[in-house]
């Protein structure tokens, strides 16, 4: 934590005066490098080009180019799967005349939102471009995905906080991004640290693949699903169709009893309740012999992939909501704006957790039954039932005893374990991607602190892991 006060030497002097530049933390980060003998450049020393997207808002299409913004932009990626917009061919081709287009080989940083995150072009698409939120780096003296590991490292976020000028970072601005300084190992170093991200790249690669080919099989298991009907403004409804648990205009709205009645009256759909359970374990901080435990609330699932990511919470301070007791293979489905689709799976790693009382807890019979209900519980036709049966307009939530009443596909054994096995691969090659970006942040930190082997990666007896120790990546070369 910084102090009142910060005492400066003559030599820690740079272009800035003001006291926040000099703060503790960042003195300790350029003795450190200084005492490593690591060489410090600015980003716009090792960059041909330092850029952001177009300022002007463009014509949007249906389909066409893809237009990214700094949203896209997270968690040490270019996530093209968490929505965009769509410009014209002729708009692009101003846009790449502006430079507002990236090349593979570019870093994007996020200037708002997520400010200081980092990702390579080469995850998205092979040609898109951003807008003025997206910050482009064309590197031209070190590695791409080097330098992506470093700017997403804790070290790496606190040279981007130094940079930036006022007491609340709300935007990050060109000129400060181009005067970030990156610590340049022998290049050597670099590809190590380097090669881990762009095997995680390669993993989020082969999960798109995965994922278009689950979207493909599922399509066939919804076959002629009115999932996607419009809804409108007034409902006819007759005496038949009223449900007398609910008289509210909202859960009889045509597109709901529409689909109700085409799910229920098709053979090959069944009640949620009839091949999974609600679980109803409980946790009490006062049993949990350990002063912490894993916390998990709706915004540590990601919606865009399903990974369920925790927090490590002091046992006094756990808050009242935390109580459901986890297993590993747990499907969460968030019972609280359900139109979000918060559904994700509790990896192995993480049996024992604790969940808020936001989520439901599905709990299979099996491994891959479990994925193969993480599969079509986001399937929007689970989406909408689940948003039939929400109540509250500004904060819509259901009851948990919702899930079992709605209807999936009643797939085959054999249909079901080729699905789960498929949802399986993706959501660990997604996973593998973030652990491997996490290593190549510690990797940096480490070199930062003298603790990296530098000495045998130069030798080469310490090499960077590759397709061939992912098995799910070796799977895909076979």
């Amino acid at each position: 934590m910084s102090g009142i006060a910060s005492w400066v030497t003559a030599k820690d002097l740079r272009h800035r005066l003001d006291a926040d530049f000099y703060r503790p933390e960042y003195l300790e980060f350029d003795h450190r490098a200084e005492a490593r003998g690591l060489k410090m450049r600015q980003v716009v020393e090792i960059s041909s080009l330092v850029t952001d997207g177009t300022h002007k808002t463009p014509s949007y299409v249906d389909s066409g180019v893809p237009f990214l913004s700094a949203k896209n932009i997270r968690n040490g990626f270019v996530d093209a799967g968490s929505g965009h917009k769509y410009v014209s061919a002729a708009e692009f081709d101003q846009l790449e005349r502006w430079n507002c287009a990236p090349r593979p080989d570019d870093v994007l940083v996020a200037k708002s939102g997520s400010i200081g995150s980092a990702g390579l072009a080469s995850g998205a698409y092979d040609r898109f471009a951003v807008f003025e939120s997206a910050a482009i780096i064309r590197p031209s003296g070190v590695s791409p995905a080097y330098l992506s590991a470093y700017l997403n490292s804790r070290l790496g976020q606190l040279q981007i906080r130094r940079n930036s000028k006022g007491a609340v970072i709300r935007h990050l601005h060109l000129e400060d991004l181009r005067e970030v300084e990156v610590p340049l190992p022998d290049r050597r170093i670099q590809d190590y640290i380097g090669a881990k991200v762009e095997l995680a790249e390669r993993c989020r690669a082969v999960a798109s693949r995965e994922r278009e080919k689950l979207g493909t099989e599922l399509a066939t298991l919804y076959e002629g699903c009115p999932h996607a009907a419009l809804s409108s403004l007034t409902t006819m409804v007759a005496p038949a169709e009223i449900d007398g648990s609910r008289l509210d205009a909202w859960y009889h709205q045509r597109r709901f009893i529409t689909l109700t009645e085409w799910l229920r009256r098709n053979p090959a759909f069944v009640k949620l309740g009839k091949v999974a359970s609600l679980s109803s374990d409980r946790w009490s901080p006062g049993a949990h012999g350990q002063s912490t435990f894993r916390y998990i609330e709706i915004s540590d699932v990601d919606s865009s992939t399903g990974h369920v990511s925790h927090s490590e919470v002091p046992v006094e301070n756990a808050p009242s909501r935390a109580r459901k007791l986890l297993r590993g293979f747990d499907v969460l489905a968030s019972t609280v704006r359900p139109n979000r689709g918060a559904v994700g799976l509790v990896p192995d790693s993480l049996d024992g957790a604790v969940a808020t009382t936001g989520f439901a807890v599905v709990r299979a019979v099996s491994k891959t039954d479990a994925f193969f209900l993480l599969a079509v519980l986001r399937h929007p036709a689970s989406t909408a039932q689940l948003m039939r049966c929400n109540t509250g307009s500004a904060y819509p939530a259901i009851e948990e005893s919702v899930l079992p009443q709605i209807w999936i596909p009643g797939a085959k054994p054999g249909t079901r374990k080729s699905l789960g096995a498929r949802e399986l691969r993706r959501t660990t090659l997604l996973q593998t991607a973030v652990d491997l970006v996490d290593q190549a942040k510690a990797d940096v930190e480490a070199l930062i602190e003298g603790t990296l082997d530098a000495q045998a990666i130069l030798a080469e007896t310490l090499k960077p892991p590759t397709a061939d120790d992912i098995p799910e990546l070796a799977e895909d070369d076979a």
